[in-house]
């Protein structure tokens, strides 16, 4: 019988992917999980395994051609299953969907609530949970059609990334070609293949890697056969290639070991889940040692009758583990200066009748956006990070600016990719976009990662002076306060001018007070200036 295999989910919120080139063509046998195709999502080339052993009947697209999430990829004959004969017909299967890739870099999400319960129906690509994960809750959908047999977790708990979430029955008159095999249980996905002994390689063919780390493997002289990968399916990733091959060495940063000594955890009997085996702040939280009993319980704190309890939990406990890493990693100095805005304002007043016809709001923030952009080119260490375990400062092309959004659910951080190349009607129209999602609680995980540095306007609800804590793993943040009349001296003379205060938090090992200053004074001559903006 034949298999229709369609493109599988590339990337939270991606719905397209271009195909970069085929590693099989018509009549090719293949095995399962043999690399198929090469596939372009949003900057980053990925490759996508065969999910059956069969030979190829059909491929669907040329290089250079977009393919959509969930349609037609390739097409399989699959040799058909022996069936003993006066065997009566199947029963349902029993699938177990496990919790698929949620974000690049992380390993679990928390279950917010079902959308399901068990012994309903539901239909493939019907959402089953929301899962709350890096500051944004994302709906994940059922793979397959089918009955709820179990629900692996409860709301406030916490799964990991490839662990049980949902057990469905799949009946066999389904007609689906993505059946797990009659007699088994089946998972929704491929188990790790076991690490090999160092002294016996697999074939380079039979590794699962995107042609960069192999380029990567090849140009340090490494058999890519030799390393166990730490990605999906035993995908060897780039930080596999690039890990120290010295055994015994536990690889962390700094601020993790500072960690695990704080907790008083070994670190040398900790597994790490990052890549190529590192240890993460999740491990060491993970394996810090259970507390003693208490012989008399008691709360921690003194509570009465009239007292209201709010759970510690969700986004507002994300916000506080990534504060509280950041303020234990960074070296925080906060620089503040005043910018007048007056011309900036006049600048807006002259476009308004443009901004109308097009539909756009345009605010100071696409202003204060152009000018940072300006003060970055010339001081490109504020847009950028600093990998302690290999002791290098990261220095981003990219400038992907995040903007954070006050919202129901908690503050929220989405970035603007590639503001570079923006003018200041698109930068107000994305801003305007990612709010209006994130106050929907509709902002995909994509949104919210990879940003290169943050600002936050606090200037609408007030205040004159404020320390901002640095999104780690960037360097600054730059935070907006109020704006209003002040006097000033101009020539001589007192007037009243458009000022605002503006305050830039910045990691002191990577950057200089001085170049705070000079990075700083860059910034204000753009915003007093705008017409260098346009």
């Amino acid at each position: 019988m034949n298999f229709e295999f369609k493109l599988p989910d590339i990337g939270e919120g991606l719905v397209e992917g271009e195909i970069v080139k085929w590693f099989v063509k018509v009549g090719d046998r293949v095995a399962e999980n043999q690399p198929l195709v090469s596939v372009l999502t949003d900057k980053a080339e990925v490759e996508i395994p065969s999910p059956k052993s069969g030979t190829i009947v059909k491929l669907h697209g040329k290089p250079g051609e977009k393919i959509k999430v969930h349609a037609p990829l390739a097409e399989l004959a699959l040799a058909d299953a022996p069936s003993e004969p006066g065997t009566a017909p199947q029963a349902a299967e029993t699938f177990v969907f496990n919790l698929p890739d949620i974000g690049e870099g992380l390993v679990e999400g928390e279950l917010v609530k079902w959308l399901v319960k068990e012994g309903a129906r539901v239909v493939e690509n019907e959402p089953l949970a929301a899962v709350l994960t890096d500051k944004a809750e994302v709906e994940i959908p059922s793979p397959k059609t089918g009955t709820i047999v179990r629900l692996h977790a409860q709301p406030g708990q916490k799964v990991k990334v490839h662990g049980p979430l949902v057990t469905l029955a799949i009946s066999p008159s389904a007609g689906s070609s993505s059946a797990p095999t009659p007699g088994r249980i089946a998972s929704s996905a491929s188990p790790r293949p076991e690490p090999a002994p160092a002294r016996a390689a697999r074939p380079a063919s039979g590794v699962l890697a995107t042609p960069m780390v192999r380029r990567m493997a090849k140009e340090r002289g490494i058999d890519i056969g030799l390393i166990s990968g730490s990605g999906p399916q035993g995908r060897v990733l780039a930080a596999d290639v690039t890990a120290p091959r010295t055994s015994g060495t536990v690889r962390a940063t700094p601020a993790v070991k500072s960690l695990a000594a704080e907790l008083n955890v070994d670190l040398s009997l900790v597994a790490g889940t990052g890549p190529g085996g590192r240890v993460s702040e999740i491990d060491v939280r993970a394996a810090r040692p259970a507390p003693r009993p208490i012989a008399a319980a008691s709360p921690a704190a003194p509570r009465h009758s009239e007292d209201s309890v709010i759970p510690f939990a969700g986004i507002r406990r994300k916000i506080a583990e990534k504060m509280q890493h950041s303020k234990r990693t960074v070296a925080h100095v906060t620089h503040m200066d005043e910018c007048d805005m007056t011309a900036v304002q006049l600048q807006r007043t002259a476009m308004k009748s443009s901004a109308s016809k097009r539909g756009v709001k345009l605010t100071f923030l696409p202003f204060v956006i152009r000018a940072l952009i300006k003060a970055l080119d010339q001081f490109p260490a504020f847009n950028a990070s600093l990998d302690e375990a290999a002791s290098q400062i990261v220095l981003k092309r990219r400038r992907n600016i995040g903007i954070a959004v006050a919202a129901s659910q908690g503050l929220v951080v989405p970035n603007i990719k590639g503001a570079q190349d923006k003018d200041l009607w698109s930068l107000a129209s994305e801003i305007a976009s990612l709010a209006e999602k994130v106050r929907a609680n509709k902002i995909d995980v994509a949104a919210l990662q990879d940003g290169t540095f943050t600002i936050t306007n606090i200037g609408p609800i007030g205040g004159l002076f404020a320390t901002p804590i640095v999104n780690h793993p960037e360097v600054a943040i730059l935070g907006l306060m109020k704006m209003q009349p002040r006097p000033v001296v101009r020539e001589g003379k007192i007037v009243a001018r458009e000022m605002m205060n503006l305050v830039l938090s910045f990691d002191h090992r990577v950057v200089d007070g001085a170049d705070a200053a000079n990075f700083m004074n860059t910034l204000i001559n753009h915003l007093e200036n705008p017409q260098t903006l346009l």
